[in-house]
């Protein structure tokens, strides 16, 4: 199975050197930013489930998915959550969280294009935008980081 961990962690190496000096590159640290979360989500998925294979049974017991296949997630921010039952009820808790993660699932608004389609778009994140991703994307990783002891 592939490192999620270790590949968030180089991913947000990147997107510093992305927005560092004068010819920033914000629509490719906005893709790679919800590449980020997206790896971050899926090792916190094998570690709630105690899996070590996509499509494993979860051992987590008293979970709604218990004894059932955890798919791999592909790229939808959400629904990798949702496969944390109870990561999923603190996030619809905080209206915040699932704001700041709307704004890193699709950075330039447009729902139709969301980070991974960033890689096909002629489309660049304006750079007045970029404070406002630059707090989302901080925000939920933090907020990921806080309430990691749910797991």
């Amino acid at each position: 199975m592939e490192d999620y961990e270790q590949a968030h962690k180089c991913r947000l190496l990147d997107i510093d050197v992305l927005l560092t000096g004068p010819n920033q590159r914000i629509t490719t640290a906005a893709h790679l930013g919800g590449v980020a979360v997206e790896c971050r989500l899926k090792a916190l998925i094998i570690l709630y489930h105690n899996i070590s294979v996509w499509d494993q049974n979860s051992k987590r017991l008293k979970d709604p998915l218990y004894g059932k296949p955890i798919p791999r997630t592909g790229h939808h921010l959400v629904g990798a959550v949702r496969l944390m039952h109870v990561l999923y009820r603190k996030a619809k808790a905080d209206p915040a969280f699932l704001k700041h993660l709307e704004r890193v699932s699709y950075p330039i608004g447009a729902t139709e294009i969301n980070f991974i389609a960033l890689r096909y778009s002629a489309h660049d994140l304006d750079l007045g935008a970029l404070p406002a991703w630059q707090q989302s994307l901080k925000y939920v990783l933090g907020w990921l980081q806080k309430n990691e002891n749910l797991l």
